[in-house]
């Protein structure tokens, strides 16, 4: 169905221009344009499907039974309607699937204006796999085939426990809240207006995540456009000793384990490069002990090729952690990197706003 609903669009205005990998002015604005449209969607779609779901139990309760049970370890009896459990997750289904579309299509228009893709190429595997998995948010770990894990050496749980959490932030504030405004109004926190609490929250983490998704649209799509243009860069590089070859591995890795995130721009950056240079790659691959002291050591030419991967290994994702600013100041502090924590910082805001990067 997304594949049908991709194929369908028509993109009405191209407004790219020669440098695929830069946006002028017009681009920035019509795609900021496009994205606000989007956003404001998405809030709107949140907040209708909590209309929908409590004013049909409202206004037609017979059609909602609620049944009770008594359970030994609660005070007041249990209360449960199979029916507007059901009702909601076919909501539910139903807010997913116009979230997704409205994704795909401001993604497409997205990709369209700053010249990713055209009416002849918009159909390519590649590309249409590509925009279709940033619409459907789904997550790319084919960086792991290369040895390269982003949570090399965090417990399972711990990682598994966060993105739960993280997946179901919307849920769990809609809750907390429900739970402080009963704490404050106690009795007088009536169902309907406990209800319509949800109303801003899901409009609200919609918005959110739909910006999140649009975000990481432009990101990825200019990234790629960018690391087009960095491959012809590194065809004039000399050929790699074995020991370089390994520190460019641990640099990759090192990169992961900062973000601690499966980003698609960082396996694409990771395969460029381990292709490239023809690097042998491992199952599981650590960063070694002496590795700023070696890169300090090395080749001027090298350590010039090296801090360059670095950098857009923490930039391509357009954002920077305080995690990976500790990181980085660590590394300028070993000389292998010239650049400081806010030069970096300003790198990856310039490649957000499509003005390139070094």
């Amino acid at each position: 169905m997304y594949q049908r609903f991709y194929n369908s669009l028509s993109a009405k205005k191209a407004v790219a221009d020669d440098s695929v990998y830069l946006l002028n002015d017009e681009e920035v604005k019509y795609v900021k344009k496009r994205e606000r449209i989007t956003i404001f969607l998405a809030a709107l779609i949140g907040a209708a499907m909590v209309l929908l779901l409590y004013l049909p139990q409202y206004w037609l309760p017979n059609l909602f039974p609620v049944n009770k049970f008594d359970l030994p370890f609660m005070d007041e009896p249990f209360e449960f309607g199979l029916v507007s459990f059901v009702y909601g997750m076919v909501l539910v289904f139903g807010e997913i699937v116009l979230l997704t579309l409205l994704n795909i299509y401001c993604t497409h228009h997205i990709a369209f204006s700053i010249g990713f893709i055209t009416e002849e190429t918009k159909k390519h595997k590649d590309k249409k796999d590509l925009l279709l998995s940033i619409g459907q948010e789904k997550k790319n770990k084919d960086i792991k085939k290369l040895g390269i894990d982003p949570h090399y050496g965090q417990k399972k749980s711990r990682v598994f426990f966060l993105n739960l959490l993280f997946t179901l932030k919307a849920t769990l504030s809609n809750l907390l809240v429900k739970i402080l405004i009963q704490r404050v109004l106690g009795r007088y926190a009536v169902r309907e207006v406990m209800d319509m609490l949800g109303l801003p929250i899901f409009a609200f983490w919609n918005a959110w995540g739909t910006r999140t998704v649009l975000r990481e649209a432009r990101i990825i799509i200019m990234g790629q456009n960018y690391l087009d243009h960095f491959r012809n860069q590194l065809d004039s590089f000399r050929e790699l000793s074995i020991q370089e070859k390994i520190l460019l591995y641990d640099t990759l890795q090192l990169v992961a384990m900062s973000k601690r995130d499966y980003h698609k721009n960082h396996y694409l950056l990771s395969k460029l490069i381990v292709e490239h240079f023809n690097i042998t790659t491992v199952e599981k691959h650590a960063v070694s002990t002496n590795y700023n002291k070696q890169l300090v050591s090395g080749e001027a030419d090298f350590k010039e090729l090296n801090e360059t991967i670095l950098l857009l290994g923490f930039v391509l994702d357009g954002s920077i952690s305080y995690r990976e600013k500790t990181q980085i100041r660590e590394l300028n502090k070993s000389k292998v990197i010239s650049k400081n924590e806010k030069e970096v910082v300003a790198l990856a805001e310039r490649f957000v706003y499509g003005k390139g990067l070094l």
